[in-house]
């Protein structure tokens, strides 16, 4: 279903970050000396998406076909390959420890290759597939933590990789809606992935830190530390929870709720609160304008997100990444915009908390620069860089191609092994 790329990094890419209430395609060019430089943008109605899954093929491609067709036109450029974000609540983190003896001698690069293969062929999650595959440590001998073990003496090598995994299924009708827009797939990252490379300083991802990416349909997390990538998790909760809170907290349509949360939406109390009253339109046809207090809107907000901070400090607990993530917390993605957010994310998570910005890219506007778009500028930040990971292109969602990678289990097709490994 899903296509390889030809090329690795072409000169203009298109990047589409489809979110759970709208669709954004962005297309770059990388000019040398510069950097990346937006040339095009569009911007689409997500209907047919919900909780990071395709739930309407028709609506979710109206919406991707509306986003292209604005960026193409933009740009001046025709679109064929586009990357794509993940941002689905099957998103988890899996680590394995990888080890095997080579040939007396220096390592090279296709000991590097036969150890990573091993740990692609070894991983058995029928249900999922691998998104990213990224090296965090090798080492030669026992000895732990080299970062790049080519040229080293030794008799075994090893290496603990991270592999970040999401539900075949979704990724399924993720490929077949871009499909029928006549668009391939270049490659898929998952989104909190995508915010991290965006908003993210180099000292941040060295030092330990935590994004929490805010979606309309799905909160997602992504822990650095040493510069890579740790760990990745994500909770069917987001913006659109505590829009369908207030509407049914304050008995209102969800296009008033929405409304309500823009204008008086905020997770902190103020003294006025019982006081100054919401207006909220019936539900009914016949029923009269309803008046609310904002202090009702407030508690019903801030019980989401407080939900939403304990779920993911429960998770970063239970998984162990809490005593490694650091001493900082970025929020990404729509829900960080709301106002209190982030000072509430600092009386949960007793960390420092801060807004991400998107950065590293020329020509981005106002809109641009919000937390809302880190997902798609990250996700064209990244198109131009090395990631450094064991896979590259589209995910495999057969699980053949990994499968392939295992030895044979007779002589011949060992020898065959050999032959490609070292000729």
């Amino acid at each position: 279903m899903f296509k390889r790329s030809i090329q690795k990094t072409p000169e203009t890419v298109a990047v589409l970050d489809i979110g759970s209430s709208k669709v954004v395609c962005l297309i770059g060019r990388e000019e040398p000396g510069m950097g990346v430089r937006l040339i095009g943008t569009g911007f689409g109605v997500s209907a047919g998406v919900k909780n990071g899954a395709v739930i309407d093929l028709e609506a979710a491609e109206a919406g991707i076909r509306s986003a292209v067709e604005k960026a193409e036109r933009s740009a001046g450029v025709t679109v064929q390959g586009v990357n794509v974000n993940v941002a689905l609540r099957s998103l988890r983190s899996q680590h394995m420890r990888v080890q095997t003896e080579f040939a007396s001698g220096g390592v090279a690069d296709r000991d590097l290759k036969r150890v990573l293969n091993s740990g692609l062929s070894e991983l058995s999650e029928p249900d999922y597939a691998i998104l990213h595959a990224i090296p965090v440590t090798w080492s030669v001998d026992g000895e732990t933590g080299i970062d790049d073990p080519r040229g080293m003496f030794g008799k075994t090598l090893g290496v603990d990789m991270h592999f970040v995994l999401g539900g075949v299924g979704p990724l399924r009708n993720l490929a077949h809606c871009i499909e029928r827009c006549h668009l391939q797939i270049r490659s898929v990252t998952a989104s909190p992935y995508a915010s991290a490379m965006s908003v993210l300083t180099e000292d941040e991802r060295d030092l330990g830190v935590t994004v929490v990416d805010m979606g309309a349909g799905v909160t997602s997390v992504a822990v650095f530390r040493d510069k890579v990538l740790m760990h990745v998790d994500a909770i069917g909760m987001g913006g659109q929870s505590v829009t369908n809170d207030i509407a049914r907290g304050m008995s209102t349509p969800p296009e008033a709720a929405e409304r309500i949360k823009t204008i008086y939406g905020t997770a902190l109390h103020g003294a006025n609160d019982d006081y100054t009253m919401v207006p909220c339109p019936p539900v009914g046809a016949q029923d009269t304008l309803q008046h609310h207090p904002k202090s009702l809107t407030v508690q019903i907000i801030r019980s989401r997100i407080e939900e939403t901070f304990e779920l993911i400090s429960d998770r970063l607990h239970h998984s162990g990444m809490d005593e490694i993530s650091g001493r900082q917390i970025v929020l990404t993605g729509g829900g960080a915009q709301l106002n209190g957010v982030r000072e509430l994310a600092e009386l949960k998570f007793n960390k420092r908390v801060r807004i991400g910005q998107p950065h590293g890219i020329f020509n981005l506007n106002d809109t641009l620069l919000s937390s809302d778009f880190a997902v798609a500028t990250g996700l064209l930040k990244q198109a131009f860089e090395p990631n450094g990971e064991a896979i590259y292109g589209p995910p495999d969602l057969s699980g053949r191609r990994f499968r392939e990678r295992r030895y044979s289990g007779h002589a011949l097709g060992r020898s065959f092994q050999w032959l490609r490994e070292n000729f």
